[in-house]
C-alpha cells in the first residue's frame, strides 16, 4: 500500500487523487534519477489502477495486484530497452491497445526510458498517447525531460525525488557507496554476504567483471565497485602501467558500452567535484555509448584522473 512507502508523498498524494478522480484513460510521464524508483512507483499506480479491494489504493494482495507486480497481469505491457525501444514495438503495442482487454479492467503500459526513444519512435508513441482508448494508461519514465516537447505536452508530469538515507534506513556510508540506487540497495539489505568496509583490490577489477556477468550474482557487482574504489583510494601511487594494466582488465572482460558506462560513472561519482580534469572525464563518459574506440577513451579517462 501507498502508506508503506516512506519517500515521495506529494507524489503519492497526486497519485491517489487522481485515483479517485477517476480518469477513463491517461497518460502519465514518472520523471526522476533513479531509475527503479521510477519502476517501483509506476507498478503501485498499475496495481492501484486495477486493484480488487480499493478505489485509491493497492491492497498488494489481490490477484491483480500479484501479477502486475510479477508483470504476469494480462493487461499489463512492459517495454524495457536500455538501449531505445524500437519503432516495432511501439507499433506492437499500438496493436495490442486496439483490442479488447483481457481482464476486463484497464490497460496499462509502462514504457520505460522514453529520454532514449529515437524520432520514429517517439513519433509512433506521440500518435498513441494523442487520444488514448477508454480504459488505456500509458505511464512513462524517464531519467529527465529531455525529450519531445509533444510527448510531455500530452502527459501528466510527475518528479520522483531520490530517497535519503534515512527513508530507505541505511547509514549514510552504505548509501552513498550505493550511489542511492534503490535496486541495489535492496539487493545489499537482503545479502548477509556483503562486507562493505573490506577492501578488493583495483587489480581484480578484470575477474569482478568476469563474475559477475558469468553469474549476474549482485555480490561480485559490490566487488567490481570496490575495486574501482581502491584504483581511486591509491591513485596517487599508481605507476602509468598499473593504470594501463586497469584498463586493459576492463576491456578483457566486457565490452558492453552500458556497463562500461556505469563504471565510468562510478569512477566519477568517488573522485569529488574538484578534480581538475572533471569536466573533460565527463565529457569521456558521454561519449561512451558513442562508437568511440573505447580502449582509446578508458585510456584517456583513467590516465587523466
Amino acid at each position: 500500500m501507498f502508506k508503506d512507502f516512506n519517500s515521495n508523498k506529494k507524489a503519492i498524494d497526486f497519485l491517489q487523487k487522481e485515483l479517485r478522480f477517476g480518469r477513463e484513460a491517461g497518460t502519465y510521464l514518472f520523471y526522476g534519477a533513479d531509475r527503479e524508483l521510477l519502476k517501483k512507483f509506476a507498478k503501485a499506480f498499475a496495481k492501484s489502477l486495477n486493484c480488487s479491494n480499493n478505489i485509491d489504493d493497492f491492497c498488494g494482495v489481490c490477484e491483480n495486484c500479484i501479477r502486475i507486480e510479477s508483470e504476469t497481469h494480462g493487461d499489463l505491457e512492459v517495454l524495457d530497452d536500455i538501449t531505445g525501444i524500437k519503432i516495432e514495438k511501439i507499433r506492437e503495442l499500438a496493436y495490442r491497445d486496439s483490442t479488447n482487454s483481457y481482464e476486463g479492467k484497464r490497460k496499462i503500459y509502462l514504457i520505460r526510458d522514453v529520454e532514449r526513444l529515437r524520432k520514429e519512435s517517439a513519433n509512433a508513441l506521440l500518435k498513441l498517447i494523442e487520444e488514448p482508448n477508454s480504459g488505456s494508461f500509458f505511464i512513462l519514465m524517464s531519467s529527465s525531460l529531455n525529450i519531445l516537447p509533444t510527448i510531455k505536452s500530452r502527459a501528466i508530469l510527475l518528479n520522483f525525488i531520490s530517497e535519503t538515507h534515512e527513508e530507505i534506513g541505511i547509514a549514510e556510508e552504505e548509501y552513498n557507496f550505493f550511489l542511492g540506487k534503490t535496486k541495489e540497495i535492496d539487493l545489499y539489505k537482503k545479502s548477509s554476504l556483503i562486507d562493505l568496509k573490506e577492501g578488493c583490490s583495483f587489480e581484480r577489477v578484470g575477474s569482478n567483471i568476469k563474475s559477475y556477468i558469468d553469474t549476474e550474482d549482485f555480490y561480485h557487482k559490490v566487488e567490481m565497485y570496490k575495486s574501482i574504489r581502491d584504483f581511486i583510494n591509491t591513485k596517487e601511487y599508481l605507476t602509468l602501467g598499473d593504470k594501463l594494466y586497469f584498463v586493459d582488465e576492463i576491456l578483457l572482460n566486457t565490452n558492453d558500452r552500458e556497463l562500461i558506462k556505469e563504471i565510468l560513472s562510478y569512477t566519477l561519482s568517488l573522485i569529488g567535484s574538484r578534480n581538475k580534469n572533471l569536466e573533460k572525464l565527463l565529457e569521456l563518459k558521454n561519449m561512451a555509448k558513442s562508437s568511440i574506440n573505447l580502449k582509446n577513451l578508458l585510456t584517456i579517462f583513467y590516465t587523466n584522473i
